[in-house]
């Protein structure tokens, strides 16, 4: 965990973070009427019974407009170190930069269910799960990598729309899908939460000057983490020119990890679908999901407001280019990180309670099955994240076709803030079980370590369940 505020950052621009937030739902999956896990998308659409148990639904996911690529570059060289990161000077400024957006985001999402049971009573079916989800965002602006990149060139950098964050936690639902009339069903789901892990990095502004060969930095940075029981990491040895000791110990991480759960919440999903009366073969549905927070107890938390120096990014590790020894990547990364610290530097502010709100989702809905062939449809999903700098939106064309009854199958290419994507999901249902297999956003071009180079869209869903 040491040095966890800084490198999470930096790892993260390279995909090599921690995986995190709120948790991601497979929307293929949300016209197929073989998919029994569509209930997290929507209460409404649980229609039947199964029982699930360790391998039920296991969905993982990034999202994002920038890519391993990015940040890694493969030198032309006969040398013992053939990666570098963009701060090398054999990578151009207008070759590194060209590449970036103004907003540069990256979120990875995992949604594990350990339990889950559909079974009809009370007049409608009824779910009770048990859900492991972990959700991470990161929002980077271009001007960031601007001022690391040419620092010198320009004397005065302000950056907005800068920040990380990690929500993780354990989910037991209890849900209800009830049918008011022939066309018209509604749903909810009540679920309580238990908080793993939580952190949050918040620049509220960061402005640097030039001040001849030193950076003076005026900012308002603020770090909050309940990382199970934890306490902050200290340094020992502060740098006097970048260090205010008028301010506390100055943290660079997190230590002493031990088992707990520090967050308790709730949150609520509510949902409707709607067979259209006056067109025959049309149904719309909505909902909201994850509307709910989590308060964490004793939560560590640290800023930095004021003013303080920075003596530019020139460690000869990254910024010389030149075969010294000890340059490989993960030295250039861990050089870079040290800079980094420099820059957002955060001080013990003490332990107090504070509360995260889960990214809220909006789905709306309609599909429309065709009167000349009635196995196959066609929908359109629209969803909206609400959660600050880290909102995000989808729209989803899907075409679902159900040849035979134990095969249903779907496509779809979907509008989303990070870029186009292309998925679908199949689907194999017999009496007594279940298995699908889906992506929201087929794998692209990836490094050997499965890490994509392009951009950051990537999902793979999979699951075996018992229909009962």
């Amino acid at each position: 965990m040491k040095h966890y505020v800084y490198r999470s950052v930096l790892c993260a621009m390279v995909f090599a973070f921690a995986i995190k937030t709120s948790a991601q739902e497979l929307r293929s999956s949300y016209f197929m009427k073989t998919s029994t896990f569509r209930h997290q998308l929507n209460p409404a659409l649980a229609d039947q019974a199964y029982f699930g148990l360790l391998f039920g639904n296991t969905n993982i996911a990034t999202r994002g407009n920038i890519g391993l690529s990015n940040f890694v570059y493969k030198l032309d060289n006969n040398s013992d170190y053939d990666l570098t990161t963009f701060m090398s000077p054999e990578v151009s400024a207008d070759e590194f930069l060209g590449k970036l957006h103004d907003k540069n985001r990256i979120s990875v999402n995992v949604n594990y269910n350990l339990l889950s049971v559909g079974f009809k009573g009370f007049r409608g079916v009824n779910v009770i799960e048990i859900n492991m989800k972990s959700n991470t965002a990161l929002s980077l602006p271009y001007e960031l990598f601007e001022f690391m990149k040419k620092t010198g060139e320009k004397e005065h950098y302000s950056f907005k729309n800068l920040g990380a964050k990690s929500l993780n936690y354990l989910e037991v639902g209890f849900g209800h899908s009830h049918k008011i009339s022939n066309n018209l069903t509604i749903g909810g789901k009540l679920k309580v939460l238990s908080g793993i892990a939580y952190a949050k990095f918040d620049v509220d502004y960061l402005d640097l000057t030039l001040n001849e060969d030193v950076w003076t930095i005026n900012g308002n940075t603020k770090f909050s983490a309940a990382v199970m029981k934890s306490k902050f990491k200290y340094d020992d040895d502060p740098d006097p020119d970048t260090t205010d000791s008028s301010r506390g110990d100055k943290v660079i991480g997190m230590d002493d990890v031990g088992f707990g759960t520090p967050g308790f919440g709730l949150a609520l999903d509510l949902g409707f679908t709607y067979k259209v009366a006056s067109i025959d073969g049309l149904t719309v549905s909505g909902a909201l999901t994850d509307f709910g927070r989590i308060t964490w107890k004793n939560t560590n938390t640290a800023s930095s407001k004021g003013t303080w120096e920075f003596d530019g990014f020139n460690n000869p590790i990254y910024a010389t280019g030149e075969d010294t020894g000890d340059n490989k990547i993960g030295d250039q990364l861990e050089a870079l990180g040290d800079d980094l610290k420099k820059v957002f530097s955060v001080y013990d502010d003490g332990q107090k309670n504070e509360s995260s709100s889960l990214a809220a989702t909006l789905s709306l809905a309609a599909e429309y099955e065709m009167p000349f062939y009635h196995k196959l449809s066609a929908g359109i999903l629209f969803t909206k994240r609400f959660d600050g700098i880290f909102s995000s939106h989808q729209t989803t064309l899907a075409c679902n076709y159900r040849p035979l009854k134990f095969v249903e199958a779907s496509l779809d290419i979907s509008s989303t803030s990070e870029g186009l994507t292309f998925g679908g999901m199949l689907s194999l249902y017999t009496k007594g079980f279940n298995l699908f297999v889906g992506s929201d956003s087929f794998l692209g071009k990836v490094s050997k370590e499965y890490i994509p180079l392009h951009n950051g869209n990537a999902n793979l869903a999979f699951g075996i369940n018992f229909p009962l």
